[in-house]
């Protein structure tokens, strides 16, 4: 068996739709075809059917999926541990992140990382959790850094920090001038809130149920730059990670306030495919973020 089919069909399989999956692989839609083709002769069933202008899994495909990632991700390992004789003089790492992690802690440490390993080629996708997850599982990631609930079991993890969530508003906004306010005021008050499968809007909300609090989001933002700009901008109040608000809060120019009923934080956690073989790139780069605990 040619493991170029089953890069072929795992493409195709992603995609459902065989441009897009040659696209990806730099491969013609004829060519794709043609190895589809091989492939289903030589396992004697038939991986995809036709559903109109659609494609479709079949049910043997849908089978073949899991056991053709593991064979790809095996021979991916094979390729890392034979870059491993040259060291840490070349080679490339794959990195997913969510929101906090993606824009405010990993840049730095790619950074320090390049400092010290220039030769090692370094990408950063940044995602919502459960996209990295998945791109962990289908390898498409060496190494995630994710706040949110994991929900594969295929997905080995390693604590990393302790994400402190604060409420943040403008120095000209009444609850700027209180030490701390109760949790009731906040009806009161105009949140702004992350999109729906933000971890860190979920991590507020379950608090806000454990308390009963009904509260309804006046305004909704794709991203933190997004909400501190509001904020900023006398649009209303938000939770944000504390990370994301470190230096507005040192410039002054947002003030934290402290919810007495609230203590909310959430753990970010290093994340890689369960019996993935780790890089030397890989295991240097997770001790390098170890170091910023």
């Amino acid at each position: 068996m040619d493991i170029r089919d089953l890069e072929v069909f795992l493409a195709v399989a992603k995609y459902l739709n065989f441009t897009r999956a040659g696209e990806e692989i730099h491969l013609s839609q004829p060519s794709i075809s043609v190895r589809i083709h091989q492939l289903e002769e030589e396992l004697g069933v038939k991986l995809f059917e036709q559903a109109g202008k659609k494609v479709l899994l079949t049910e043997a495909g849908h089978l073949l999926v899991p056991y053709a990632r593991r064979v790809v991700a095996d021979l991916e390992n094979v390729r890392q541990v034979m870059k491993e004789y040259q060291g840490l003089e070349q080679g490339s790492l794959r990195i997913g992140a969510s929101t906090t992690p993606g824009m405010y802690l990993i840049p730095r440490i790619i950074a320090q990382f390049k400092g010290v390993y220039p030769k090692i080629d370094i990408s950063l996708s940044i995602e919502n959790t459960r996209r990295v997850e998945e791109g962990i599982v289908k390898n498409e990631f060496d190494l995630g850094f994710v706040g949110g609930h994991l929900i594969n079991e295929e997905v080995e993890t390693i604590p990393w920090l302790i994400d402190e969530i604060v409420l943040v508003v403008p120095p000209s906004h009444p609850l700027a001038l209180q030490q701390q306010i109760k949790l009731i005021d906040l009806a009161k008050e105009r949140l702004i809130f992350r999109e729906p499968g933000s971890a860190t809007r979920a991590v507020i909300e379950n608090h806000f149920r454990t308390w009963n609090l009904q509260i309804k989001a006046a305004v909704e933002l794709g991203n933190p730059e997004a909400v501190k700009q509001a904020v900023m901008s006398g649009l209303g109040i938000a939770f944000l990670s504390k990370f994301s608000v470190e230096t507005e809060l040192k410039a002054k120019v947002l003030v934290a306030v402290k919810v007495q009923e609230l203590s909310i934080s959430r753990e970010l956690k290093m994340v890689y495919r369960k019996g993935k073989h780790l890089s030397r790139a890989t295991k240097a780069f997770i001790e390098m973020a170890k170091q910023r605990q």
